[in-house]
């Protein structure tokens, strides 16, 4: 009787065949952490894109408001109901509103560069009813004035790889505005941009001579000769909410040009593992209602 003889895997093609399963698994693997950078990476790209069609075009539309009603068209910080608040005197010649509440440059605590993030307050007087001013508040009367407050604060609703402390948000504050004081103003508003690390104002201004120059408000506020204001320039350095992962492409140290100012990410931000997609994001606005000869 013949006994069968049996044949398997010899030593070397056992060997030979995990390499291959272990290469077969590898490549897996790699497509694998490459499609999840890809997702954080298109996430990322979405929520800047978010920040720059959707908030920046809410934010500018109301800003074309500024100094709707005004009986003159010249805008400056010494005008009565001046669209762009900058002084008391644009509220009211007794106004008790605290000047924090004003348009200021550098607010402290208010970006993740090495400046710090500017302040916009515009005012307008509404021809109807019905509308709604930056925090979705119906507007329900012509001879109230809508004041709203543009700036940069912390928000308490952030990710883990974000800290109290960077988790920086645009927001909008508004208010009411009929007799010497400002009603409903000085809160937290709403968010209207979620990420932002700095945001800067830039007033479009003309001289007597008929001269045009850009002029930061802390500019503006000292040059003593109020020239006027024709519009605004905002700048916005956005970023993305979630992290993207320690991508060496990321460079964390670089500079962004934001209008005119040249600005840099914080030390503690630079040196964290993480990485954010960051774009800056400028506009000018035209204030159509402080265009033109107008008078009182």
């Amino acid at each position: 009787m013949k006994s069968s003889q049996q044949s398997g895997f010899t030593l070397i093609e056992l060997m030979i065949s995990l390499v291959i399963g272990l290469i077969i698994v590898a490549a897996a693997l790699v497509l694998f952490l490459a499609g999840q950078k890809s997702v954080a990476i298109q996430q990322g790209a979405s929520d800047l894109q978010d920040n720059s069609n959707f908030a920046l075009n809410y934010i500018t539309k109301d800003i074309r408001f500024a100094h709707l009603g005004n009986a003159t068209a010249a805008m400056t910080g010494s005008v009565v109901h001046g669209g762009i608040v900058l002084t008391s005197t644009n509220l009211s010649a007794t106004d008790s509103t605290e000047t924090k509440y004003f348009s200021r440059s550098a607010v402290d605590g208010s970006s993740n560069v090495d400046i710090e993030s500017d302040q916009l307050v515009i005012q307008y007087l509404p021809i109807a009813t019905g509308g709604f001013d930056c925090e979705g508040n119906t507007i329900n009367s012509t001879s109230e004035y809508v004041i709203q407050r543009y700036f940069v604060r912390k928000d308490t609703n952030f990710n883990d790889s974000e800290t109290a402390n960077t988790a920086l948000a645009l927001a909008c504050d508004a208010g009411r505005y009929s007799g010497d004081t400002a009603t409903n103003f000085g809160d937290d508003g709403q968010i209207i941009m979620k990420r932002v690390d700095y945001f800067h104002v830039l007033l479009v201004t003309e001289n007597s001579a008929g001269n045009f120059r850009d002029m930061t408000i802390a500019n503006y506020l000292a040059s003593g000769t109020e020239p006027r204001i024709l519009g605004v320039k905002i700048g916005v350095l956005a970023r993305s909410s979630q992290t993207v992962g320690p991508e060496s492409i990321i460079d964390n140290s670089r500079e962004f040009d934001v209008l005119d100012k040249t600005v840099s990410l914080k030390s503690s931000i630079q040196s964290a593992s993480s990485r954010n997609l960051r774009e800056v994001i400028t506009q000018t606005v035209a204030i159509r209602n402080a265009l033109g000869d107008r008078a009182s």
